[in-house]
Formats: structure tokens, C-alpha cells, sequence
């Protein structure tokens, strides 16, 4: 005699469980739902959830360096600003030009650049770094000009003098001459720069260092800039350099590349 085996009854789904499932379902929606909104543009809906968005911030919010714990906050760039003499023997001053922008010109599309594309950035940041460690009657001298009469003209300061100066403001020579050392080799730096760039015979040259700043995280969306620019000009110097024409060469290539 055969028998019919009784299909076996579901499972009963403990009243509990079933609490506890759907309690994670609505928190996980929740989360998602609230996590959208937060990055979401700036909308009407958005703005209507505001009170939403306050109260979540602070276990929602991000900044810039969630994935960069060490993420620079500003953006800095090197301009440079040339003179020489016209024709009946004036003084012609040039509009500032950023080197560093002019090198950034070769980075797009190019997933490994070369490390020549960013020397102006380098060259900054380093002399930015030795210019903080002067005091802050030196960074007022080193901002001014290095030049002075000599005779019927003009020369670059000597250089013993100079450090005596800084010395009375401050008891740190080494960080003086590691800071001068490094101006000249800027001031050989733009005069090699704005002789190629203006096809002119250089007599002075100067420089700042400009920096910018993008808008912090919760304003991100925003068209209008939050912070404005922030520059430090440094003064005159005198150009008393031999112009390499082999080194004019290579900022002419790169100059009729990226820069015109």
C-alpha cells in the first residue's frame, strides 16, 4: 500500500525576526536615502531637506582628504615680471606671466608626465618654505629690492651686506644664506625665462608666489569662489647673468609649444 507523503510546512518565521529584518531594511534605507541627498547638487528638494541634512552631517560629512589624509589645501604657482630698455633707452616693465601655468600646458592627456613640467611648482614651494623661517622683519627686507647705484648705473646688492642686514633682525644665518642662495638661483631661473619668453635682453626681473585656494567640501558646488587669491611679491633683481643660448633654446621649445 503506498502512502502520500505531507509536503513539509515552511519554516515559521519567528515574530521577533521579522521585526528585526524589517527594522534593518528601513535603516538601510534610510541610510542610502540620506547618504543620496547629502552629495546630491544643490536643488529645491535639496534645500527643502536641509533640516535632514543638518541633523546627518556630522556622521555623513566628508572633507577633501577622505582619501588623502595629507591633501593640500591651496594651489600654488610662480609668476614672473621682466624689464628692459626700448629703443630710446626707457625702462619697459612686462605684464606678470605664470610660469607655472605655462608648464601645466603639457600635463593634460599625459598620464606620467615629466618632472621638468612642475620645476616652477617645485622651485616655489621650496622658497616659500625658506622664506617662512625668516622673521618677519627679514621677510619684509627680502621682499624689497635687491638692487642699488653703482656709479652711472645699477648693480645687484652684494651679498655680504645683505646678510648683515638680515643678521641684525634675527639670530639665523644659516636660514638667511639658504634662502639667498635660493633667490639667485630663481632670479637665474626668471631671467632665463622672460629673455626666451619676451626675446628681449632682461635687465631686471622679479617674481611672486601666488596661491589659491578651491572651495572647502560643503561648498563644492558653488560657481563663486570662496577664498580669494593670496600673492607675495618679492622685489627687483638686478640680471648680471651670461645667457646660455643653448638654455634659451629649451624654454623657446617650450614656449612656442605651450605658451603662445
Amino acid at each position: 500500500m503506498t502512502t502520500t507523503k505531507e509536503p513539509d510546512a515552511p519554516p515559521v518565521v519567528p515574530r521577533k525576526a521579522k521585526i528585526a529584518a524589517g527594522v534593518a531594511l528601513a535603516l538601510v534605507a534610510l541610510y542610502v536615502f540620506t547618504s543620496l541627498v547629502i552629495v546630491a547638487p544643490t536643488s529645491a528638494f535639496r534645500s527643502a531637506l536641509s533640516p535632514l541634512i543638518s541633523a546627518a552631517s556630522p556622521y555623513f560629512a566628508q572633507k577633501w582628504n577622505v582619501f588623502a589624509p595629507n591633501i593640500m589645501k591651496t594651489n600654488i604657482t610662480m609668476e614672473v615680471q621682466g624689464q628692459w630698455r626700448n629703443d630710446a633707452g626707457e625702462l619697459v616693465k612686462s605684464d606678470w606671466v605664470s610660469v607655472t601655468g605655462l608648464e601645466q600646458q603639457a600635463v593634460p592627456g599625459n598620464a606620467i608626465p615629466s618632472r621638468i613640467q612642475k620645476s616652477s611648482w617645485n622651485a616655489a614651494l621650496i622658497y616659500s618654505k625658506r622664506y617662512a623661517l625668516l622673521t618677519p622683519d627679514q621677510q619684509e627686507i627680502v621682499r624689497d629690492t635687491f638692487i642699488e647705484r653703482a656709479g652711472d648705473g645699477y648693480r645687484a646688492k652684494l651679498v655680504e651686506p645683505l646678510i648683515e642686514q638680515l643678521q641684525a633682525d634675527g639670530d639665523n644665518t644659516s636660514d638667511i644664506v639658504r634662502f639667498l642662495r635660493y633667490d639667485y638661483m630663481l632670479k637665474e631661473y626668471a631671467t632665463n625665462f622672460t629673455t626666451a619668453y619676451f626675446a628681449e635682453d632682461i635687465e631686471r626681473v622679479r617674481w611672486r608666489i601666488v596661491r589659491t585656494q578651491p572651495n572647502d567640501f560643503d561648498h563644492r558646488f558653488e560657481q563663486t569662489q570662496q577664498f580669494e587669491p593670496r600673492a607675495v611679491t618679492f622685489g627687483w633683481r638686478q640680471v648680471d647673468d651670461v645667457i646660455d643660448p643653448e638654455t634659451i633654446a629649451v624654454y623657446d621649445d617650450v614656449i612656442e609649444r605651450y605658451g603662445r
